[in-house]
């Protein structure tokens, strides 16, 4: 499975020399599982991805322990327990925006739609999020929000906290990527 992943990342940096890519390896995403028990929303700023403009695909890559948050018991417990961070460690999605011959990067936000599969705990997922994006200068910025449902992923959570953790977590994407 990482074979894929790594392949796939040469093939988007290596596409021909035309082809507008951009990248970035300090991308955000958070996610929200809280409910009225706990407030659960940590955050990762160390996401990797790979955009080429000339044809909408995209992917996007992070380690699942380097989400942080504000207790370190949920921190470790998510590690551990829930994603098992050491066996599961990438998380993943690889896809591409929809009608992308259509949109001009001219400055603006447009509103877009991504189709592609995500991996979490090694669990592969079909997947259609909407979004946008922006050009400005020689970077494009990337936002996305959508839910995920954790049973998906095959991600159990004991009883003991079962009404503490959302079974539908929201997730937030926000990438700066820059021209390479």
């Amino acid at each position: 499975m990482n074979k894929k992943i790594i392949t796939l990342l040469f093939v988007l940096y290596s596409v021909c020399s035309f082809s507008q890519k951009y990248i970035s390896r300090n991308g955000s995403v958070q996610f929200n599982a809280s409910t009225p028990l706990e407030i659960i929303n940590p955050i990762n700023n160390h996401v990797s991805s790979v955009f080429n403009s000339e044809n909408g695909e995209i992917v996007f890559q992070m380690n699942m322990i380097s989400f942080k948050f504000k207790k370190a018991l949920m921190e470790s417990h998510f590690n551990e327990k829930y994603v098992e961070s050491e066996k599961y460690p990438k998380s993943t999605f690889t896809g591409k925006i929809k009608d992308w011959n259509s949109i001009m990067l001219d400055g603006n936000n447009h509103n877009v739609t991504a189709v592609g599969k995500i991996i979490i705990h090694g669990i592969e997922k079909e997947i259609e999020v909407k979004g946008y994006i922006q050009k400005n200068n020689q970077n494009i910025t990337i936002n996305s929000e959508f839910e995920l449902i954790i049973s998906d992923f095959e991600i159990k959570i004991p009883k003991l906290v079962r009404d503490k953790i959302s079974k539908k977590v929201k997730v937030k994407v926000n990438i700066n990527l820059k021209q390479k």
